[in-house]
């Protein structure tokens, strides 16, 4: 019960957060999202007895740093939620590249951090985890997008406990007209 309650406390935090951003000038701040996807998979496919899980992502207009190299594409940042079938909950923020490959094809690896509820099955050690995902998609005709993305979740040794999961989902992502 007291996890929830960090947890619920955590949230509320981040949703105050956005308060102050509109104050920023126009170039710090997010937006509208411009794409939204749902993704459904497998939490820990390397694993028995894995979970089933599904997830939602917001992904806002990309942006261009000073300090990244210019053969980098502009960053995307990204919000998102993810649910498995035993109850754990991940909710989180951080960014993406998305490199084109060919005509239809694009690879876009990500970064996030996040607030993690775990169901008892699911221990990865802590509230605070980190995320990193690379994700295949095709690009469909109307501008949507099909994809394979294999993600890790840890805590990056910030506790005791640190024993990591990955997730295979299928994800499908689609623009948000303006």
């Amino acid at each position: 019960m007291r996890t929830r309650a960090v947890w619920l406390c955590g949230i509320v935090a981040l949703v105050m957060q956005a308060v102050p951003l509109a104050a920023l000038p126009s170039p710090r701040r997010l937006g509208a999202p411009q794409a939204v996807a749902a993704a459904s998979g497998v939490f820990d496919p390397f694993v028995p007895g894995g979970s089933y899980e599904v997830g939602a992502e917001f992904r806002f207009a990309p942006r261009r740093f000073r300090f990244l190299p210019e053969r980098l594409p502009p960053a995307s940042p990204t919000m998102g939620i993810i649910a498995d079938a035993q109850g754990s909950l991940y909710v989180y923020g951080g960014w993406r590249l998305d490199f084109p490959f060919g005509a239809r094809w694009v690879v876009s690896p990500g970064w996030a951090v996040g607030l993690y509820d775990r169901a008892p099955e699911f221990d990865l050690g802590g509230l605070l985890e980190f995320r990193t995902n690379i994700e295949l998609a095709y690009r469909l005709p109307n501008g949507s997008r099909v994809g394979l993305c294999l993600y890790h979740l840890s805590n990056g040794g910030l506790y005791a406990r640190n024993p990591g999961s990955e997730s295979l989902v299928v994800s499908y992502s689609a623009g948000l007209r303006q």
